[in-house]
């Protein structure tokens, strides 16, 4: 069988990685270039050279195991990293960092704030109800992210300074598309990636 992948993004060399196992397959791009929005550009500033990607690919070895199997093949070296998130609210005077509980309370009155703790109470409380409803394909995962933090009464903060700005972040969407976005795709790829997990 002869097979034409189109599109030499990351989906479209994993496409062609995993069929041309079996296949005789052809892989057409229109770019002159691999990797899609990964691709890395060689500029010039003031006299130096950089290497600037005009987008990035983070994986792990618990989600993307076929991909690390590619880049293994083709030699392609990696460096371990961290990934965090943080958010600052100039409106609520809020800052933080998930990283470490030192980068979380970085900014000192948040150990005095109640909606802040409130905030912490309900990012556990999501990941928990988020897994639950994953493991029984609940109804509730017919509705839209909006919609599922009014249902389940989710406060204020939770939504304004943690899960809109990170789906935003995520998706490169805008604050006021996030709670239209389906709670089903947006629990699916938090699980997927490990951020229903306070650690691991």
């Amino acid at each position: 069988m002869r097979i034409a992948v189109v599109g030499g993004g990351i989906s479209g060399m994993m496409s062609w990685y995993l069929l041309q196992q079996k296949y005789d397959v052809t892989l057409l791009e229109a770019n002159n270039y691999l990797g899609g929005h990964t691709a890395t550009k060689d500029v010039e500033v003031e006299g130096k050279r950089y290497a600037v990607d005009t987008g990035f690919i983070v994986f792990n070895n618990w989600t993307y195991p076929i991909f690390n199997r590619f880049i293994a093949e083709l030699g392609v070296e990696f460096k371990h990293t961290t990934m965090s998130f943080s958010v600052k609210n100039p409106t609520k005077n809020l800052e933080y960092n998930g990283n470490t509980l030192t980068s979380l309370f970085a900014q000192r009155r948040n150990l005095l704030r109640p909606s802040f703790w409130l905030m912490l109470r309900d990012i556990v409380r999501f990941n928990a109800l988020g897994k639950r409803l994953l493991q029984e394909d609940a109804a509730d995962l017919e509705l839209s992210l909006g919609e599922f933090l009014q249902k389940h009464r989710f406060g204020k903060a939770i939504k304004e300074n943690y899960l809109l700005p990170m789906g935003a972040a995520i998706w490169s969407a805008g604050l006021v598309d996030m709670p239209a976005f389906p709670v089903r795709f947006f629990l699916r790829f938090f699980q997927n990636h490990g951020l229903l997990n306070v650690t691991d």
